[in-house]
């Protein structure tokens, strides 16, 4: 979790009266959370609250430093004190319990991967605005990476899944459904649970449907999105977290693919980031940027404004582009539009 400053705290930093180490420190923040859930911390706590004493017995690790780690998640967010003894906090039990349906803790190699292999060579992405080795080549070629990436991806979906379906206007008496890209098949099922009469395909390249969970109305696809023939006769079509990574002519080139697998006034649903979406703060406006710089170091991508995306969507046949903002999905909006 990120630091909070109280005001002394932030006036030193305003005035620059201490160096601007923070970044630096949430780097380390990461790495100690890495730690903890590697050692076992988070879920040897979700069993018994315990002192450093008892959970460092309990897993076999040194006393001193074990206090020291508990000291530091303390301060990060992660664990509270009560009577000498180290609990979770909400935020740990929801996210790094391996019991939760929210887990991320098989996501840890894909963090640690990317902020620790990946994002030194951001300075050459900034330069050249290529990334030097696209992620999609290293999830192809690192199958531990690679299940790393979709469980982290999947644990986000099932979080924003159920907020997201309900904003999603399925045409009544809708039959088909195709996930472009949807690898897990996360929104795919929620969208089934509510629309008995649907069937859903999923296409995506293998290695990201290693992990998808099966359902009997849901079919997956091994292939390219962009070179492989799609069908024909859908209703819908997702297209969830995958226009970030596309250039214009591709994303250009999957709308008028998509255009001609849909049935006459099928529903088109885009779930992404969009620039010129009114954020509620600093803070979000600055994630988005390094949001997008995540985007730029690892697949050469970029984060889009709704407007651009509208243009593309007319261009490929769609008409009544719409913005969606699910509650209870703050990382995914919405752009819907109609064949």
């Amino acid at each position: 979790m990120p630091l909070f400053f109280n005001p002394l705290e932030t006036t030193a930093h305003r005035l620059s009266i201490v160096p601007p180490m923070f970044d630096y420190f949430g780097a380390l923040g990461l790495h100690a959370l890495i730690a903890a859930a590697r050692v076992g911390v988070f879920d040897a706590l979700r069993e018994r609250p315990s002192t450093g004493g008892e959970l460092a017995g309990t897993l076999g690790l040194d006393p001193r430093a074990t206090d020291t780690l508990l000291r530091a998640l303390t301060g990060l967010g992660y664990l509270r004190v009560r009577g000498g003894r180290h609990r979770l906090t909400r935020t740990a039990r929801r996210w790094l319990t391996s019991d939760s349906p929210t887990s991320l803790l098989a996501g840890l190699e894909f963090w640690e991967r990317t902020a620790c292999v990946i994002w030194p060579r951001l300075e050459k992405a900034v330069r050249d605005g290529s990334a030097d080795t696209p992620f999609y080549t290293l999830l192809e070629n690192d199958r531990e990476l690679a299940r790393s990436f979709q469980a982290w991806t999947a644990a986000m979906a099932r979080r924003q899944a159920p907020a997201t379906a309900r904003a999603i206007p399925v045409p009544r008496g809708a039959g088909q459904l195709l996930d472009v890209g949807g690898g897990h098949g996360v929104f795919s099922l929620e969208l089934l649970r509510r629309h008995p009469g649907l069937r859903a395909t999923v296409i995506d390249l293998p290695y990201a449907l290693e992990s998808a969970a099966e359902h009997p109305r849901l079919t997956m696809r091994a292939g390219s999105f962009l070179q492989d023939d799609l069908g024909t006769g859908y209703d819908v079509a997702l297209l969830f977290n995958i226009l970030h990574g596309l250039t214009d002519d591709e994303t250009a080139l999957l709308f008028q693919r998509l255009a001609v697998s849909l049935n006459p006034g099928g529903t088109i649903v885009i779930g992404d980031q969009f620039a010129d979406s009114r954020m509620p703060g600093r803070a979000s406006r600055t994630l988005l940027s390094l949001l997008e710089l995540n985007y730029l170091v690892t697949v050469g991508g970029r984060v889009r404004d709704l407007r651009e995306v509208a243009v593309l969507l007319r261009a490929a046949g769609f008409r009544k582009v719409r913005h969606r903002r699910p509650l209870g999905s703050p990382a995914t909006e919405l752009a819907v539009a109609r064949r």
